[in-house]
C-alpha cells in the first residue's frame, strides 16, 4: 500500500506542477500580447507625432515666407492648436509606456 499512495501523491503532486505551469505559461501569454498591443499603439503615436512636427514646421515656414515676424508665427492659432496635440499625445505615449515598464516589472 505505500507504493501505492506513494505513486497517487507523486502523480497528484506532477499534475500540480503541470497545471501551475500551464497557468503561468497562459498568464505570459497574455502579458506578451499585452505588450505587443501597446507596442502597437505606441508606433501609430509616433506616427502621428512626426505628421504633427511636420504640419508645426510647414505652418511656421509658410507663415515666414508670407512676411509673418517670428511672433506672429509663434502666436499663430493653427500652431498653438499643433502644439497642444502634440503634448496631448505625447502625454499619452508617456503614459503608454509606464503600462510597459509595468507590465514587464510584474512579469
Amino acid at each position: 500500500m505505500g507504493l501505492l499512495q506513494r505513486l497517487t501523491h507523486d502523480l497528484k503532486a506532477g499534475f500540480a506542477t503541470l497545471r501551475h505551469g500551464t497557468a503561468q505559461a497562459a498568464i505570459r501569454a497574455l502579458e506578451e500580447t499585452e505588450l505587443l498591443r501597446i507596442r502597437l499603439e505606441i508606433r501609430k503615436l509616433d506616427q502621428k507625432l512626426e505628421e504633427l512636427y511636420r504640419d508645426v514646421g510647414e505652418r511656421a515656414v509658410s507663415l515666414g515666407e508670407g512676411g509673418e515676424s517670428v511672433e506672429r508665427v509663434l502666436y499663430d492659432a493653427e500652431v498653438g492648436r499643433l502644439v497642444k496635440e502634440i503634448q496631448e499625445l505625447k502625454s499619452l505615449r508617456d503614459k503608454l509606456e509606464s503600462e510597459v515598464v509595468e507590465i514587464r516589472s510584474e512579469g
